[in-house]
């Protein structure tokens, strides 16, 4: 165990990587300083207790498992009332992803139904490494992102009327025109909310049989492919990404995943480089390609909707999606102080924040009850607290405990990620 006396202000962090079959081989191993001569995929890195892969603290000449540090020492790192109020554990994790290929379709469980989730497959013997596991925690996970460079995703159903345009115009949805026809009447009568109808035409995409899913794709996606293929389509369509998942996601009996109608049926965001969005429970998404930043509640609940061959629970996922329509927030950031600019979201979890310093630049920090975890993803800093100074090159991160505070000084053009817990 580790002593209070022995817990500095700041304590450094090692992250830890990530190889899932997406991921890029180039980028985050030429950021966070790995040798990758065997190409293996560095998909993401991880900053955080996770008990999946927590990161590595670095105690008095002491390497230390993040999570485990948590039990023997919440109090002291979040605060004695921030401890109680996530009962010890850090809420959330923060993350750095290189998106290579396009990943599933997904959305995230409330609270409440990670919880009412998590027991009911434990109480059914259900492993926690079972790839038929909808839940790994019972936890929810809201999200957070910024991205690192053109990012492109998937965010929420498109507006309605682009909807029911697709529904009555399109060659993709021309099988189901005539069978959604009356609900169409009934929507713009009003009969019909639109809540009801999306549910109804979502629902019936992802139940039909897989002979009529490749019915209904092969007409649309057969003449994309020589196209792809050619370079003749671009990312602005969804069509690029319909015959790239074509490409990158066959089913083992059929020949098309049924995820490619959701590219038709979601909005296609196209971020610039400290640009984002926020992924609230409910709400279907994907990312497609790009490196971005992400905090989010500290959890791996996942229910897909495609574009993947992992396990896919209709009825769970069904039950979980929020079907709302519209286009997404694009955040900014807002700027607090001269040098940081701030991604509000409605989380409880977690606040984010991106520091710039020209060389010489100063910043001041100080945590009240709460904690930071800072991820130097560029350039190079000193960090000054009350024992001295301790130097951090880009791809290293550290924790600033409560109740300390914290001077950041540019040795060189930086940037600094900064995930805390709410003030």
């Amino acid at each position: 165990m580790v002593s209070l006396r022995e817990l500095a202000e700041i304590i450094e962090l090692r992250g830890t990587p990530q190889h899932y079959d997406w991921g890029g081989t180039q980028y985050l191993p030429s950021v966070f300083g790995f040798e990758n001569g065997a190409n293996q995929p560095f998909a993401e890195m991880w900053f955080g207790a996770h008990p999946k892969s927590p990161s590595i603290a670095r105690i008095a000449s002491t390497e230390v498992p993040f999570d485990q540090l948590f039990e023997q020492r919440a109090s002291e790192i979040m605060g004695i009332d921030a401890s109680k109020q996530w009962h010890g554990r850090l809420p959330f994790l923060l993350k750095v992803l290189d998106v290579q290929q396009m990943l599933s379709i997904q959305v995230h469980p409330t609270k409440k139904q990670a919880e009412d989730g998590f027991a009911r497959e434990n109480a059914l013997g259900v492993p926690l490494s079972a790839g038929r596991r909808n839940y790994k925690d019972d936890n929810h996970k809201p999200e957070v992102h910024i991205a690192l460079s053109d990012f492109w995703m998937l965010h929420g159903f498109r507006p309605i009327e682009e909807i029911i345009s697709l529904v009555r115009e399109s060659a993709l949805f021309r099988q189901l025109a005539a069978e959604f026809v009356s609900k169409l009447s009934e929507l713009e009568s009003g009969k019909l909310n639109e809540a009801s109808f999306l549910k109804e035409l979502y629902s019936r995409v992802m139940i039909m049989p897989q002979q009529e899913v490749d019915a209904m794709l092969e007409p649309v996606i057969a003449p994309l492919l020589p196209r792809y293929r050619a370079g003749e389509l671009h990312r602005q369509s969804p069509d690029f990404w319909a015959a790239r998942a074509a490409t990158q996601f066959v089913p083992t009996t059929g020949m098309y995943d049924r995820g490619i109608f959701s590219i038709y049926l979601l909005n296609l965001v196209a971020l610039k480089p400290g640009q984002g969005t926020f992924q609230d429970a409910g709400v279907l998404h994907a990312y497609l390609e790009g490196q971005n930043v992400e905090l989010m509640a500290n959890s791996d609940n996942v229910l897909r909707g495609g574009l993947t061959p992992k396990h896919i629970d209709i009825p769970e996922l069904l039950k979980t999606v929020r079907f709302q329509t519209g286009a997404p927030d694009i955040l900014h950031g807002k700027e607090i102080g001269a040098n940081q600019l701030y991604y509000p979201t409605p989380a409880p979890d977690f606040e984010l924040s991106v520091i710039q310093l020209q060389p010489g630049e100063k910043a001041a920090h100080r945590t009240e009850e709460g904690m930071a975890i800072y991820l130097v993803l560029s350039g190079q800093i000193s960090a000054k607290q009350t024992r001295g100074e301790i130097h951090f090159a880009a791809g290293q991160a550290f924790l600033c405990r409560a109740n300390s505070s914290l001077y950041l000084n540019a040795e060189q053009n930086s940037t600094v990620y900064r995930a805390a817990l709410p003030q």
